[in-house]
């Protein structure tokens, strides 16, 4: 399962003729700024013509979101926004012994 990335990225160009971020620590996006991250990719891509590398899933999506893969290598994924539950859950705990 992927996690969210924690840490600052920056957008380069790959062998494939593809653009992919990578981690950067003089980065200039990290998760805070991550829908101006998306635009540029996009932008970039256009201007390049070069195909953006993020994940989207069938079901589409409009929220961009960074996230880490199982190595701990950050990419974008544009997943649908999520809802809050309509219902408050209150979990009482109690001790017992």
């Amino acid at each position: 399962m992927a996690k969210i990335y924690q840490g600052k990225v920056s957008v380069f160009s790959n062998t494939k003729n593809q653009l992919v971020v990578k981690p950067d620590e003089s980065g200039n996006f990290s998760q805070e700024n991550v829908a101006e991250l998306y635009t540029t990719m996009l932008t970039l891509g256009k201007k390049n013509k070069m195909e953006v590398k993020v994940y989207k899933p069938e079901a589409g999506g409009d929220t961009a979101i960074l996230l880490s893969d199982r190595w701990g290598k950050p990419y974008v994924s544009v997943l649908p926004a999520r809802k809050a539950p309509s219902g408050t859950v209150v979990i009482k705990v109690q001790k017992l012994a």
